[in-house]
C-alpha cells in the first residue's frame, strides 16, 4: 500500500519531465504557444467610444464575441462603475452596452473581423 508521503506532487496525470530537460523545454514551449493562441491570438484592441476603456476583442462568428477586460478597463467603464456603486457585482454583468456598441462599430469599420479567418493568423495550425 502506498502512503501519503510516497504520492507524487502535482497532478498524477501530468508528468513533470524532471528527468528529461529537453522534453520539459519542449512541453513548456508548446504550452506557451497554446496559451498565446487561445488567449491572445487574433485579438484586436478596441476603445469604448463612451468611456475610452480599452479591451481586447475577437469575433469568431456573427453570434460569438470574446472580450478580455483588464483592471484599468474595468475601473474606467462607467457602466461597471454604476453597478459597483449600486452594490452589484460587475462580474455578473453580461456586458457593457456601450462597449458592445463600440465593438459593433469596430466590426462595421473593419477594425475587428466579423468572423474567424480561413487561415490561422497565429500560424498555429
Amino acid at each position: 500500500m502506498t502512503s501519503a508521503v510516497d504520492k507524487p506532487k502535482g497532478w498524477a496525470k501530468a508528468p513533470d519531465f524532471g528527468d528529461d530537460p529537453q522534453r520539459l523545454r519542449s512541453v513548456r514551449s508548446a504550452t506557451e504557444r497554446d496559451r498565446t493562441h487561445y488567449l491572445r491570438g487574433g485579438m484586436r484592441e478596441i476603445e469604448c467610444r463612451a468611456c475610452h476603456a480599452c479591451v481586447l476583442v475577437k469575433k469568431t462568428s456573427e453570434f460569438q464575441t470574446s472580450v478580455q477586460w483588464n483592471a484599468d478597463a474595468r475601473e474606467q467603464c462607467n457602466e461597471l462603475t454604476r453597478v459597483r456603486e449600486q452594490g452589484g457585482n460587475p462580474a455578473m454583468t453580461p456586458t457593457c452596452s456601450r462597449l458592445s456598441a463600440s465593438i459593433d462599430h469596430g466590426v462595421s469599420e473593419g477594425i475587428i473581423p466579423p468572423h474567424s479567418p480561413d487561415t490561422d493568423p497565429d500560424g498555429y495550425f
